[in-house]
């Protein structure tokens, strides 16, 4: 089974580098020419299914890219994890905000003001993977629009993790797209 992981497209959250997770950003000017770039690079793949995150950003994201040629299947599993309290905050005051905390960090798994832990993204991630795993053949070719924690998430889950993983080597850029394989 081919899966294609792709971050949703550029929003005005993202230039003032503010945390999104589950707040619902539309994409802007900008993150809906991303799409269309990479609906470009990538017109001549085709998958059995498309699945994205219900949030605006990923949704309109899978729309634009797929050019009306599939049906959008939406997950909740594939939400943004939620940075609860944070949401809406800068990015650069998260030092002050959280006391330098790594959300990363599974040992600690910090779940303050109402955050989504670290154990929690990536257990929602699993059961994601688990269960396409179960649903379409080994063949299968799978296009998946989602947010980049949790497309981190998913990342880890495909190609393994421990107990010394530095979780912050993987990041995806707007609309971008990584194929993977999966067992």
């Amino acid at each position: 089974m081919k899966l294609y992981l792709v971050r949703h497209g550029e929003t005005d959250w993202n230039v003032l580098d503010k945390k999104q997770g589950t707040t619902d950003v539309p994409l802007n000017e900008v993150g809906r020419k991303q799409a269309e770039k990479l609906r470009e690079e990538i017109r001549d793949l085709e998958f059995d299914v498309c699945i994205a995150s219900p949030l605006k950003r990923a949704y309109e994201t899978a729309e634009i890219i797929t050019g009306g040629r599939y049906k959008i299947m939406t997950d909740k599993r594939l939400v943004e994890r939620s940075f609860g309290g944070f949401e809406g905050t800068l990015n650069k005051d998260w030092e002050k905000l959280s006391g330098g905390v790594d959300t990363w960090d599974r040992k600690l798994n910090f779940g303050g003001r109402g955050m989504e832990t670290a154990k929690e993204t990536l257990a929602r991630a699993r059961d994601f993977l688990d269960d396409i795993k179960k649903r379409y053949a080994g063949d299968a070719k799978i296009l998946v629009v989602a947010h980049g924690s949790l497309l981190k998430a998913l990342h880890f889950e495909i190609l393994g993790y421990d107990d010394g993983t530095n979780f912050h080597t993987v990041y995806f850029g707007n609309a971008e797209m990584r194929e993977y394989n999966l067992e």
